[in-house]
């Protein structure tokens, strides 16, 4: 299977964190470096363009349908027609040499995102969750480079620390931190990084990998069942959208040497 470009979609330096608006039939990603907040109509194929003062790493709507952001600051609400943002909790204020990456809301709406060095080498970090009290918590500790998040139960959590070349299945209580891990995906042989992944109907796991030039999908028990090819190397995240879930949206980097590069990509009927 080939992705192929969403045209009219702009080149981004670090596209990241789509995420599919059904109520409107919208999909909205963020360009990290670029500092924007994009949306696609899915219907028209129009594409509208917001600027960002702060450094978004991650993108993620709450149950109310709000969107909020991690960024360089903490989790942060966003308004999409202004590209204004309000600090919900600040993360690692003391910190400026670290930046919040990949996150999303958990299965009882708390946004939870981890931070990252800005820079190698990488030195471990936790994973923050936005409490209902108005307090981000780290819940999972000793993390390199926090990247792909995915609840396939309630009480259950995927995680992607990019630089081990796994995907981690925890515990996930409701309250307290993060519990143990209970096996462990390893993706040492598939070509590049495991970096963010969506879930679809069936439970497996589809895993965006920069460097590799494709997601993969794997089931539960790291079987691999299906690849999709990418003429763009550094692969960031995916989600699923349309209106019967089954496009296959991704999110790429730009590189020199890859026109399409830094594109959003689509495969339809998946």
């Amino acid at each position: 299977m080939r992705a192929e470009p969403v045209a009219e979609t702009p080149r981004l330096a670090l596209g990241e964190g789509p995420r599919w608006d059904a109520s409107h039939g919208r999909l909205h990603w963020i360009g990290i470096r670029d500092r924007r907040f994009l949306t696609l109509d899915a219907s028209s194929g129009r594409v509208a363009v917001t600027e960002l003062a702060v450094t978004p790493g991650a993108l993620m709507f709450r149950p109310d349908g709000r969107p909020v952001l991690a960024t360089e600051r903490g989790f942060e609400l966003l308004d999409p027609a202004t590209g204004r943002t309000e600090l919900l909790a600040p993360v690692e204020a003391d910190r400026p040499e670290r930046r919040m990456n990949d996150g999303a809301c958990d299965p009882y709406g708390r946004p939870v995102a981890g931070t990252m060095q800005r820079a190698e080498p990488w030195q471990p970090g936790p994973l923050y969750r936005l409490e209902d009290d108005g307090v981000a918590r780290p819940v999972l500790d000793g993390l390199s480079v926090p990247n792909g998040l995915a609840w396939p139960e309630p009480d259950r959590l995927w995680h992607i620390d990019t630089p081990t070349r796994r995907i981690d299945l925890y515990e996930y209580p409701e309250h307290g931190p993060v519990g143990r891990r209970i096996r462990s995906l390893d993706v040492s042989h598939l070509p590049g990084l495991p970096d963010g992944m969506t879930l679809d109907a069936a439970g497996n796991l589809w895993v965006a990998f920069w460097d590799g030039a494709a997601v993969h999908c794997l089931s539960p028990e790291g079987h691999l069942l299906a690849t999709v090819e990418l003429p763009a190397p550094r692969v960031t995240s995916c989600a699923f959208g349309g209106p019967d879930l089954h496009t296959l949206y991704i999110t790429t980097a730009r590189t020199a040497e890859h026109p399409l590069s830094g594109a959003l990509f689509a495969l339809g009927q998946v």
